[in-house]
């Protein structure tokens, strides 16, 4: 099955703001952030950007950084892909590794008791 346009796009701009997020950013907490995907609408004019981070801590603020410098990272990421169009962007908490995270305290938990 292959990709349509939208989700090659989707996987660029992942993989871009990955980067701006380690080169770019002077946030020492943005360094810890992983985009796990990015939604983009049909004009690619607005992308939902999802994120997590290990451990998840602060988690609200956090989103309200990332948010506050969505314009920042837009251009950036118009820089990065050389477009004549970049998206707004609109980070979202993606609550998904949550479970992961806590499995990990639990196991932790297990392991100490022995």
């Amino acid at each position: 099955m292959r990709k349509g346009k939208s989700g090659n796009q989707s996987h660029l701009i992942q993989r871009k703001l990955s980067e701006i997020f380690l080169k770019e950013s002077k946030d020492p907490r943005f360094e810890r952030v992983t985009i796990s995907r990015v939604k983009i609408d049909k004009g690619v004019s607005f992308a939902q950007v999802y994120f997590s981070i290990y451990p998840p801590e602060d988690i609200d603020e956090l989103t309200d950084s990332l948010n506050n410098a969505a314009g920042f990272f837009s251009n950036c990421l118009g820089h990065a892909l050389k477009t004549k169009h970049t998206p707004r962007l609109v980070f979202i908490y993606d609550k998904g590794f949550d479970y992961s995270w806590e499995l990990d305290k639990v196991l932790k938990q297990i392991s100490d008791q022995k």
